[in-house]
């Protein structure tokens, strides 16, 4: 028996030393490559491509080429190529489009192009048949670039259409759903996304990533990521130059503050009136701005669509649309509003309770630390662990928060997706306001603390921003890395010969044959060619004997592996937040200026470095503003000037400057400022016209320019056609003067003209089927009129 056990022990170690020994010998080969990071960033650049729909993994040949098929045969506009991925083993369609099917793609889309100066100059929308007038037509990489391609074979994709009855495995189509829409929403298809254009990426790494203390170049980013994104960072870019206000005047006051109660009581005062003016020109300012942007982005008076297709998404039973006539989705009202009444209402109002029970209980800890600190039990840096923990507590709820209001939303069911979205904002902002201000509002009205408040804002504000940068930038490259060394490992475990002599790599050659049988197995079972050719592509260029060849990448590969950009919210709202610390509170802790400044210097260039770096590339997105951020920026100056008064009745100032008055005459006043200030504010937001004299100045003078570049061609198309008519009636009246013509007359029946003087008798009345040749004149001018007409009826446009 103990001969057995010793058996089963040597086996076992043996095999283990064989385990630690291959083991070993991998390390050693495939180390360098895990920490050689420049192998994954030498990737082979994807041509002929702009946007690209992968599958998940073991997705079946019958999946693919049923999508396949309906692409090339209801939208032959768009280039579908097939090809398999050897490294991740997933298939991807390679789709792009010609040159001509694009400028198609771009007057359905509506693009505005630049007009050429002889026709007004300008920006309009462009049309295939007025191509002529718009400048660069002839150069195809810059009158369309990389985001413009993409957006338009994006268009033609989501143009694909299912019909009646339609289906996939358990997936039922409805007629006119769009197809890959509803397989991404379904998990059939796993990504759909534009690839990045290398040399343009490459410059905008070089003037905004690297150019830390230069301005933003906002229109190469608008012409890369679109101009939804361009307007986050004009926003954030206006926001942070705005902030050198209030970071200098509240160091000034930090710096002059003494220990005397009076003398800090007259600094809130007069940063609460400083935030409340600031607060105001800003927003007015960025407004004017936007509408700067918006003009020269093409986005200013864009026209919406009166017909927009349903979020994937969007659920509900089927009934015939009045407008199309085929069926749509159609979720009642009632129900929408039943779930809101009856479900998010009470589920925001828990989370309400929650915030407020931690508050309550971090409060509590600090007053029990506060106690052991004055009996000289604890040292006194510990009272800022509770603060700090506040802090921490705060931004783990948020995004929990987060999760919740996005669940709620999703509920809701709303049709369209921008309706979505700003009720996403909604529930967003008020969630988010509740998570970060109930323990200010807290601490500044109910205890009525200055001093605490100062503390716990200045603790929340920097510990915020610590963790928000640490989530953003630091959080991401980590795991990035992480992902990147397991996967250049596991390529190099894969491919690495250990030891040509060696029994290991004998048994490593055994499994590469089994690899093989069941490729030549699946080569004869194989009923899809294409797919089977792409494949044996990807195989044959996965097997290099150099080994820096063995770990490059397509660009693709690489790309498909990223992280998705999701949008441009949580941005936003960290913006917002932080907007709401400086304009709500900032008169108690007057650093609270520079702290956002410094951020904001980080947090553009961080957000920059993640588009640019370890993200996919957005698809681009036509926006004419902010939309509803600028209402919650709106609401929050308001609040700001009922929070400032607040503070103001709190510092005690009323009492000073009116000897004797009672507690009911100081809210009185406090009531009455409040309503002059934000009377005041509307006067002033109303007075400030949104769209600046010049922007509407140069839009009338283009359009001035643009009509009598229309009228002087239509001019000239008339005299074109007088001066061929004239020709005419000059050349028929040679003809009738003529001797041999005169001398023409009518055969009698029976008889036909000779061949040679046909043509010549086809100037005269001779024939019953010939018309005179006023009317052939005046037919030859009506269809030079027709040919201008486009022109002309674009004249209001």
């Amino acid at each position: 028996m103990a001969e057995v056990e010793q058996q089963k022990f040597t086996k076992t170690a043996s095999k283990k030393y064989q385990q630690a020994k291959i083991f070993g010998k991998k390390f050693a080969k495939t180390s360098k490559f895990v920490y050689a990071n420049r192998l994954w960033m030498n990737t082979i650049p994807t041509r002929d491509c702009d946007i690209l729909i992968t599958f998940p993994e073991k997705t079946q040949d019958d999946t693919l080429m049923w999508l396949l098929s309906r692409l090339r045969a209801r939208t032959p506009e768009i280039v579908v190529q097939v090809r398999h991925h050897g490294n991740t083993g997933v298939h991807g369609f390679y789709l792009s489009a010609n040159y001509e099917n694009l400028l198609k793609g771009a007057e359905n889309l509506a693009l505005r192009k630049p007009i050429k100066e002889e026709y007004g100059g300008g920006l309009k929308e462009f049309t295939c048949e007025e191509r002529a007038i718009f400048e660069g037509i002839d150069n195809q990489t810059e009158f369309l670039p990389s985001q413009d391609r993409q957006a338009i074979v994006m268009h033609m994709l989501q143009n694909l259409r299912a019909v009646q009855n339609e289906s996939l495995g358990k997936i039922t189509f409805h007629d006119g759903q769009p197809i890959v829409s509803v397989l991404l929403s379904k998990g059939v298809v796993s990504q759909v996304f534009p690839l990045h254009n290398n040399d343009d990426l490459a410059k905008l790494r070089q003037t905004w990533v690297q150019a830390v203390f230069k301005k933003q170049p906002l229109d190469e980013i608008n012409d890369y990521f679109g101009v939804k994104i361009a307007m986050y960072f004009a926003w954030l870019g206006r926001y942070t130059t705005a902030l050198i206000l209030p970071a200098i005047f509240g160091t000034i006051l930090w710096i002059t503050e003494s220990n005397d109660d009076t003398n800090h009581d007259k600094h809130i005062v007069i940063f609460s009136v400083f935030n409340i003016i600031w607060g105001t020109l800003y927003l007015e300012s960025w407004k004017r701005r936007s509408a700067e942007l918006a003009y020269q982005w093409g986005t200013l008076d864009s026209k919406h669509e009166l017909i927009t297709d349903p979020r994937p998404l969007y659920t509900g039973d089927l009934f015939e649309s009045p407008i199309s006539g085929r069926p749509t989705p159609y979720y009642p009202a009632w129900k929408r509003n039943l779930f809101r009444y009856f479900v998010t209402l009470p589920v925001i109002c828990l989370c309400i309770v929650v915030v407020f029970l931690s508050m309550l209980s971090i409060f509590e800890l600090q007053e029990y630390v506060n106690k052991k600190i004055d009996e000289e039990q604890i040292p006194g840096w510990v009272s800022l662990v509770p603060k700090v923990l506040l802090g921490i507590c705060i931004n783990i709820t948020e995004d929990f928060y987060k999760k919740i209001a996005k669940w709620l939303n999703d509920m809701e069911n709303y049709r369209l997706q921008e309706t979505y979205e700003n009720h996403l904002i909604i529930k967003l902002v008020v969630v988010q306001f509740i998570n970060n201000f109930l323990s200010l509002f807290y601490v500044a009205f109910y205890l009525q603390d200055m001093a605490r408040l100062r503390a716990t804002l200045a603790t929340l504000f920097i510990t915020k921003q610590i963790i928000g940068n640490a989530k953003e930038a630091i959080l991401p490259y980590i795991m990035e890395k992480v992902k990147m060394y397991h996967m250049t490992y596991k390529m190099a475990e894969e491919n690495i010969n250990l030891d040509e002599d060696s029994e290991d790599n004998e048994n490593l050659n055994e499994g590469q044959d089994e690899i093989d049988q069941k490729n030549e197995q699946h080569e004869q079972k194989d009923e899809h060619s294409e797919l089977f050719n792409a494949r044996k592509k990807s195989t044959f260029h996965s097997l290099k004997k150099n080994e820096s060849e063995m770990f490059t990448l397509t660009q693709a590969e690489v790309e498909s592996c990223m992280k998705t950009y999701e949008d441009t919210f949580d941005d936003y709202l960290e913006m917002l937040i932080q907007f709401g610390y400086v304009i709500l509170f900032s008169s108690a802790f007057p650093l609270a200026g520079i702290c956002a400044l410094l951020n904001n210097l980080v947090e553009i260039r961080t957000d920059a470095f993640k588009l640019c770096t370890s993200l996919q590339r957005p698809f681009g997105q036509r926006v004419e503003n902010i939309g509803t951020w600028q209402d919650a920026m709106e609401l929050m100056g308001v609040i700001g000037v009922l929070v400032n008064f607040g503070l103001l009745g709190i510092s005690g100032q009323i009492e000073h400057a009116f000897p004797g008055v009672s507690t009911a005459n100081v809210i009185m006043i406090i009531v009455v400022l409040e309503h002059i200030t934000l009377a005041c504010k509307f006067a002033i937001a109303y007075a400030i016209p949104d769209i600046p004299h010049w922007v509407s100045l140069q839009m009338a003078k283009l359009e001035f320019n643009r009509r009598e570049a229309l009228k002087k061609l239509d001019q000239a198309v008339l005299a074109s056609a007088k001066e061929n008519k004239e020709k005419i009636t000059k050349t028929h009246e040679e003809h009738c003067s003529s001797p041999t013509m005169k001398e023409l007359k009518k055969p009698e029946p029976g008889k036909v003209w000779p061949t040679a003087m046909t043509e010549t008798a086809a100037n005269f009345k001779l024939y019953a089927g010939l018309r005179p040749v006023d009317e052939v004149d005046k037919d030859y001018l009506n269809e030079d009129f027709q040919n201008s007409k486009p022109l002309d009826e674009k004249k209001d446009d």
